[in-house]
């Protein structure tokens, strides 16, 4: 291991245990949270029997942010995902599968680990999901300062799915790392949930929640970057040219 893959380790391991544990898992919404959240949904391996399911947020109408690994499956990455907005339990505000996915370029390269920090993906949907029925979230602005307590909203791995999630998880932000910590705890299916915090205009996405530290079971996301940040520019683009040419 070269030096520079030393520090980062060190880094990392210092981060994971700089927070202590929470004793039980996000609890589910209640009913005017779940309906005000609805942009963050279920992430499904669409067509493959058995998958577990992740977490996922809509940013714009045509595109939502996960974590790399739930675009994966055993024999390797899936072609095809499906997005579920305000699924609860059988009940669903809005659905599209993917028509790309696109993955951190350093994940596949990443190992060991390290490889949690590059974990991130974005999947762009086939079929619109309208603002009116689905209000996509803001992203945190560039090198901002987060505060010291967010949000953590993510769905898990149940027969009955709702979003579950907390409005008062402590955070640490590692900007040399791009990683942030929670002692929030979380579980399957939470991967690829939503790190929200409140600004100025409201609650804006600032991480992806990716692994938790273990056996306490606590929450480490990757922050949003500036390679997330140009994806959810061009679907905003796209969006205004469809918006141009219905005129």
């Amino acid at each position: 291991m070269n030096e520079t893959a030393t520090i980062l380790t060190t880094l990392a391991t210092a981060l994971l245990i700089s927070v202590s544990a929470r004793a039980e898992p996000l609890p589910a919404l209640d009913i005017t949270s779940r309906l005000e959240w609805t942009a963050v949904g279920v992430v499904n391996a669409e067509g493959t029997k058995g998958a577990s399911s992740c977490s996922g947020t809509l940013v714009a109408p045509d595109l939502v942010i996960t974590a790399a690994h739930c675009t994966t499956e055993k024999d390797g990455l899936l072609s095809t995902l499906h997005f579920v907005a305000g699924q609860n339990g059988t009940r669903l505000v809005a659905d599209s599968s993917s028509v790309d996915i696109f993955r951190y370029p350093a994940w596949a390269y990443a190992s060991g680990s390290t490889k949690f920090r590059f974990d991130l993906a974005v999947v762009r949907l086939g079929r619109l999901i309208p603002r009116d029925k689905v209000r996509p979230v803001p992203l945190v602005p560039a090198e901002n300062t987060l505060p010291k307590i967010g949000a953590l909203l993510g769905y898990q791995n149940a027969p009955d799915k709702s979003l579950h999630g907390r409005f008062n998880c402590p955070l640490s932000q590692n900007s040399f790392l791009g990683v942030i910590a929670s002692d929030c705890q979380v579980i399957g299916g939470n991967s690829g949930g939503a790190v929200l915090v409140k600004g100025a205009h409201g609650w804006q996405l600032a991480g992806v929640i990716v692994a938790s530290k273990e056996p306490e079971g606590t929450a480490l996301a990757v922050e949003v970057n500036d390679w997330l940040r140009g994806h959810v520019s061009e679907a905003w683009k796209r969006e205004a040219q469809r918006l141009a040419n219905s005129e």
